[in-house]
């Protein structure tokens, strides 16, 4: 990439007007004694000719929407110019630091950033290596953030450095990047790791994993390749030239997308485990579908990075929760699942959003909007008045897909309105908001899908999937062989922790035995009808012959006192569900099935855009 054309405007007029040009600005990062977990920092800015500057760090990093306070672990801050005389600042909020430059050409900022802890959204290191995230390592020079920038890495021996850019061929610890924004937007692993790398279209694809793992290259590529070639044909084109799976099985946490790679934390992942491998491979078609959907097609909101405050926007059920309906759909069209599979999944995800309480408190706009302060922060509560925007949002995508392909006779589907969306991006870096996205839906299948919006983006109503169903020629039936098995114990709506041998309350359903009886959260159960409990199985084999309408007697304690709870058992809100074909379904069925489920043309469509 080359410097963005208003910088190079500015650097030209600056010159012409024989002021100085625009400052240089480089980083050295040290990684002396990584059992200490201290990255320590250089930052140079030379060129200034300035009587102040400020620096600042970033509170939040794009794809985490929680103010995170990176300015927390810098624990050492010292400026100077060139010659080593230190230069007088002070702090003028709590991530920005304003210096006095006296005019000096040069100023080099020494500052210290502690990071112990493993995790995906923020950087650590230890004795066998690390992972850099841009926004919790590089300050910033406020008002310099378009300005390219350079970081070298001053490593202990034997250790490497590799990730979302590429190392400079001449110095394999040196990156560079056209901005700030693009230093800090691509994960980079150091230390001693495993590279896998393969290509697909020409361009360099990258497996970087820190820890132990039990990994099959070959497979690995094979399933990834299947997975990028699957988005590769709906998009038309890779958004990037390299990408870095950037995994660390040492730390948990799923993924966070970046520009040019993911961070995933998989501690739990043994790649040999058919199940943990397919939640695995499930993540990846989450976290690399974003490097169209919010890192390339983004909202207007997010259009260019705020790193100081909260950005609000109500859209995250499209760029969060469509991810999360692609992801399942990439697997199905490049046969990594099969659509027993995806419909099974489909069920248990109506099971799961019908037996939320929260889905009639809040939307997915709130949900998006309020990302801020309950996405991350959940409580024992949250469940009873929030809804997830991945849930949600992928919910709505199902809804949407069906509702476009039964307006168009099966010709379109989502499909077309997200490649819509890239074209957009791409050449006329359009950006889409919820009422952009439902317009470019009308646009797309005709009609008005405001009724949709107000019911299901903006509103609460219960979601009626067995008539969306019904447009691909499914029926939503009870399973009542197995609803009537599970129902015969008797529903007390409580979940269950068990810490230190004790067991104890940690959830209780909104409008459930449990809640109307007075079991409250934080309780420890000690007995029930009096037979002594130690874990959840001893719970589940006591309430196993107790049936619906029995009362059953706790024996608790609550805030140091030990009592009873009397909780009479309810039936279960949510019977369980089977996904079955209709006997005759019309041909119109037919092709909003083959559209929903199968592989779409992507040539004609193709041809038919350049024609206009």
């Amino acid at each position: 990439g080359s410097m963005n054309l208003i910088t190079l405007i500015l650097t030209a007029a600056l010159a012409t007007a024989g002021v100085q040009a625009a400052p240089d600005i480089s980083y050295k990062v040290t990684v002396a004694e990584p059992h200490k977990h201290i990255f320590q920092v250089e930052m140079t800015l030379s060129g200034l000719a300035r009587d102040e500057i400020e620096v600042s760090m970033p509170v939040w990093i794009p794809g985490s929407y929680l103010v995170r306070e990176f300015e927390r672990q810098v624990d050492y801050f010292a400026p100077f110019d060139a010659a080593g005389k230190p230069l007088s600042w002070r702090k003028v909020d709590k991530n920005t630091w304003k210096i006095a430059c006296a005019g000096a050409e040069t100023v080099r900022i020494d500052y210290n950033v502690y990071a112990r802890e493993p995790g995906i959204r923020w950087c650590f290191v230890y004795d066998e290596g690390g992972h850099i995230i841009g926004p919790a390592l590089f300050m910033y020079l406020v008002g310099g953030e378009d300005l390219p920038v350079s970081a070298r890495f001053v490593l202990p021996e034997g250790w490497k450095l590799e990730g979302g850019i590429a190392p400079e061929p001449v110095d394999p610890l040196l990156l560079t990047a056209p901005s700030y924004h693009e230093l800090v937007d691509a994960p980079m692993l150091i230390g001693h790791f495993d590279i896998i790398e393969f290509e697909v279209a020409g361009v360099p694809h990258f497996y970087i994993i820190l820890g132990n793992h039990d990994a099959d290259p070959e497979k690995l590529i094979a399933d990834t390749k299947k997975i990028i070639e699957a988005d590769l044909e709906l998009f038309g084109e890779l958004p990037y030239d390299r990408y870095a799976f950037t995994v660390m099985t040492i730390c948990g946490g799923g993924g966070i997308e970046h520009r040019t790679g993911t961070s995933l934390g998989v501690f739990w992942v043994r790649f040999s485990d058919e199940t943990l491998y397919g939640y695995f491979l499930d993540t990846v078609s989450h976290e690399f579908f974003h490097a169209w959907n919010v890192k390339s097609i983004r909202p207007p909101e997010l259009k260019v990075y705020n790193y100081e405050e909260e950005t609000y926007f109500d859209s995250l059920w499209w760029y969060e929760g469509i991810t999360s309906y692609y992801d399942d759909r990439m697997l199905l069209r490049c046969g990594l699942i099969d659509r027993e599979k995806y419909l099974q999944n489909v069920k248990d995800s109506i099971e799961q959003y019908r037996s939320t309480p929260g889905r009639l408190n809040q939307s997915a706009a709130e949900s998006s909007f309020d990302a801020w302060v309950k996405a991350y922060r959940s409580d024992e509560n949250s469940y009873n008045v929030e809804i997830s925007y991945y849930s949600k949002g992928s919910i709505v995508g199902m809804l949407l897909d069906l509702e476009i392909a039964k307006r168009t006779g099966g010709e379109k589907g989502l499909d077309d309105v997200i490649r819509t969306m890239w074209r957009r991006t791409r050449d006329d870096e359009a950006a889409f908001g919820t009422d952009d996205i439902r317009a470019l839906c009308e646009e797309i299948a005709g009609g008005s899908f405001a009724e949709i919006f107000e019911k299901h983006v903006y509103g609460t109503e219960e979601v009626p999937f067995e008539d969306y169903l019904a447009l691909a020629g499914y029926e939503l039936k009870i399973d009542e062989e197995k609803t009537e098995e599970r129902d015969a114990t008797g529903y007390l709506g409580a979940a269950f922790d068990e810490s230190d041998g004790r067991l104890k309350v940690s959830l209780v359903r909104a409008g459930s035995a449990a809640w109307r009886d007075g079991l409250n959260y934080d309780d420890e159960i000690i007995a029930l009808n009096g037979i002594r409990l130690y874990d959840n199985d001893d719970l589940t084999r006591e309430l196993k012959p107790h049936e619906p309408g029995e009362q059953v007697e706790f024996l608790i304690e609550r805030h140091g006192k030990v009592r009873t709870v009397e909780v009479t058992l309810d039936e279960r809100p949510v019977p369980i569900y089977k996904i079955e074909e209709m006997e005759e379904p019309s041909e119109e069925q037919l092709a909003v099935r083959a559209r929903w489920l199968q592989q779409p043309p992507a040539e004609e469509e193709e041809q038919e855009e350049e024609q206009k």
